[in-house]
């Protein structure tokens, strides 16, 4: 069900744009490849399937560069844990791609939202 609602907020134009270009800001600045971001579409799965990829090609950099993504894109160490425990089953990196969504979707609704009321 919490799919379904991140899948429609993407779905939106302007969201979107806004969240591709939070999601390579954030990644460029944690010294990742951010290149798969512009071919990126406005779909859950896809999106989620692109950012795994990129955090398993780039398993190779170090611990510290995953953490200084996390800590960028504003994810706990504790909101990890907890998420992992909560789902034993799934690949860290899955999880750790699941929670990027959300949060840099997260940042760009409540940018816009409080871009909207100052604009009243």
């Amino acid at each position: 069900m919490e799919e379904v609602k991140v899948n429609d907020q993407l779905t939106h134009k302007d969201l979107f744009a806004a969240f591709k270009v939070q999601l390579a800001k954030d990644f460029q600045q944690s010294n990742f490849n951010a290149d798969f971001v512009e071919a990126l579409e406005p779909n859950y799965g896809r999106i989620h399937k692109a950012i795994l990829q990129e955090l398993q090609r780039s398993k190779k950099l170090a611990d510290a560069d995953l953490m200084q993504l996390l800590y960028r894109v504003d994810i706990s160490e504790a909101q990890l844990k907890r998420y992992l425990d909560e789902n034993p089953g799934e690949h860290h990196l899955s999880t750790i791609a699941e929670l990027i969504i959300k949060r840099v979707l997260q940042k760009v609704v409540i940018r816009q939202y409080y871009k909207g009321e100052s604009d009243t």
